[in-house]
């Protein structure tokens, strides 16, 4: 009964999934909603946890792959960290995020303006050299990540580069922050992206970080587009 209530309640709120963890019901819509209104209400606090966070490692590998000076598609930037340095380096960089708060405050620290938009938005044609996604397609949703990763590809040019990281795992979630995740292993996001004829895996691997107090095992995807 309370199912059928709950799905009554939400009759006119866009429902691609229901999630089950344990003794909770997760909408993934609401859930997508709740993790957005959590970036847009602690951005100060989440850019202060992250822009200090030291990538350089997978920025490197991520570099080695694209052109000196291409463009780079800085996507989910959060605090701009990446983005910033990108351009510090003499790459071209179109950066954006769906928190219009987190968007603001990259803006400030890139020193250009951050698109506020969603993966599902994203709408470019062979413009990148390179996709950057770090720690952002986790939020995606495992029922529209092929639709995302159409778009990415449609928005590289031939031979470009997509670098994304998950935290390592199965299913779908929702953290103690109110967010939600897709979390990914190698065969699970290898049997993704094969499902994409111009897509090529690269690399593909993982490592533990420090995080809160703990450790995060990440999985890292480097692939690349086909030239037909």
């Amino acid at each position: 009964m309370y199912l059928i209530g709950l799905l009554r309640l939400l009759s006119h709120t866009p429902i691609n999934l229901l999630i089950f963890e344990g003794d909770c019901i997760l909408v993934d819509a609401i859930s997508q909603n709740r993790t957005l209104d959590f970036y847009n209400t602690q951005a100060m606090q989440y850019v202060e946890e992250t822009v200090g966070l030291d990538v350089s490692n997978i920025r490197n590998l991520f570099l080695n792959l694209i052109p000196e000076g291409g463009h780079i598609l800085d996507l989910g930037c959060g605090s701009g960290r990446d983005g910033r340095f990108f351009l510090d380096h003499g790459y071209s960089v179109t950066a954006i995020d769906a928190s219009s708060e987190l968007a603001k405050l990259a803006s400030e620290f890139i020193g250009k303006a951050v698109e506020n938009r969603s993966f599902q938005e994203l709408d470019y044609s062979e413009t990148f050299d390179g996709i950057w996604a770090c720690a952002s397609l986790l939020h995606c949703p495992k029922s529209e990540m092929h639709a995302v990763i159409q778009r990415m590809t449609k928005a590289l040019k031939p031979s470009g580069i997509i670098y994304m990281s998950f935290k390592y795992g199965e299913g779908e979630r929702v953290d103690e922050r109110g967010r939600f995740f897709s979390d990914y292993t190698e065969a699970n996001i290898s049997r993704t992206i094969a499902e994409h004829a111009d897509l090529q895996i690269v690399e593909i691997f993982t490592e533990s970080k420090p995080l809160r107090g703990g450790f995060q095992t990440w999985l890292n995807v480097f692939a690349k587009k086909q030239v037909k």
